[in-house]
């Protein structure tokens, strides 16, 4: 538990950081330079001291190209699109829906049984969702206003897609989680820093001129690519991917705290009033996870 709780603490302090950075630095130019640096960390890691992992065979290429574009390149640059544009606590929470969208995907894809509760608890968890769209839909430019909160939603769903594959490469195949996220991470890095380099506008002299560019750019590296993604992946091996996820919601907490602290950035209503609910469809939901993990053992 303790580990669960340092993950969360670890991605909503990352949260924080790249929030700062993105006020200079454009969210896929971000992306792609701390992806790429920290996956060029990882994989020279392994190749230095765990020579035997550092390799990629035909069956591990299919999960990390889709680990590399669905837990990367989608996941990180929707993220951080739609954090520039939106309060971390927030940002945060509506990524952190991600649990959902594995549920369904899992109905609709892999035949996994869905009872009455669990449905009762998905239902209940989007219509959560519905208080931020109408707080939304009471201000001006109320379609500008939801574009953030879509994009964060687009990166839940897709970073389901990544952790699926990378669950299979580490527990199903056995492949090294460093060297999974160090490759996926440069593959991914690098398809962000071409995007960037096609859409966005930015002068990279003036960004390397600032020095808290370089404070705030490792601290975000060691937070998100060299501890949390690698804690992450550890933790697949002892618990579900849906539950990892789902101890999200504790993680929103620690966003919000933070982002009172060091952004000074408040939290309306609507924000609690959803949290609140998706909080009581997590719980359904689990509880019901619970019971099946008993029966079936």
């Amino acid at each position: 538990m303790f580990l669960i709780v340092l993950l969360q603490l670890t991605l909503a302090s990352s949260f924080i950081v790249s929030k700062f950075l993105l006020g200079f630095v454009p969210p896929f130019l971000l992306v792609g330079l701390r992806m790429t640096t920290g996956g060029v960390i990882l994989l020279l890691y392994t190749a230095l001291f765990n020579r035997s992992a550092f390799y990629i065979t035909k069956r591990n290429i299919i999960p990390l190209v889709s680990a590399a574009l669905f837990g990367i390149y989608i996941t990180n640059g929707f993220e951080s699109w739609g954090l520039k544009y939106t309060v971390a606590a927030k940002a945060y929470f509506i990524y952190n829906l991600g649990p959902f969208f594995a549920a369904l995907l899992g109905y609709l894809f892999f035949s996994e049984k869905m009872t009455r509760n669990k449905w009762i608890g998905l239902l209940v968890g989007f219509c959560g969702f519905f208080p931020l769209i109408f707080n939304d839909l009471l201000t001006q430019h109320a379609l500008l206003n939801s574009l953030p909160e879509l994009a964060l939603l687009c990166s839940a769903a897709a970073t389901v897609g990544g952790w699926i594959s990378k669950k299979k490469l580490v527990y199903s195949q056995h492949y090294s989680v460093v060297m999974a996220n160090g490759v996926t991470m440069v593959c991914g890095g690098l398809g962000a820093l071409v995007t960037a380099g096609l859409s966005e506008s930015f002068d990279l002299g003036v960004i390397v001129a600032n020095p808290t560019f370089y404070i705030l750019f490792a601290v975000n590296v060691l937070l998100t690519c060299i501890i949390g993604y690698n804690l992450y992946g550890w933790l697949l091996k002892s618990y579900s991917a849906t539950y990892t996820a789902f101890s999200g919601f504790l993680g929103t907490l620690f966003a919000g705290l933070l982002g009172f602290i060091f952004l000074g950035e408040t939290l309306t209503w609507a924000f609690w009033t959803a949290f609140i609910i998706v909080a009581f469809g997590v719980a359904i939901f689990h509880q019901e996870e619970k019971k099946r993990l008993r029966e079936e053992i």
